[in-house]
């Protein structure tokens, strides 16, 4: 009776362990190319000259620059130009 009750709990374990296995699957990964954020996806520079207050933003997933310069009458930043790769 001890190794019918051994026998069968090592069965039971085998079995579980095989359906485990099979449920581990990677097709549910949420963590594609196309789910990922914007972390690292954008350059900023700014112009040699501090004064102008132009900042080139560069977008390294398409290669798209845009330049932005401040604007002298309230401070904000104005897109200025756009150039495609």
């Amino acid at each position: 009776m001890k190794n019918y009750v051994l026998h069968s709990l090592a069965i039971v374990g085998a079995i579980s362990l095989i359906i485990m296995a099979c449920s581990a699957d990677n097709s549910n990964n949420t963590n594609t190319p196309n789910n990922t954020n914007a972390l690292g996806k954008y350059q900023i520079s700014s112009s040699p000259n501090s004064n102008l207050g132009k900042y080139h933003v560069i977008d390294t997933e398409t290669g798209i620059v845009k330049t932005y310069e401040k604007t002298s009458s309230n401070g904000n930043y104005v897109l200025i130009s756009t150039t495609n790769p």
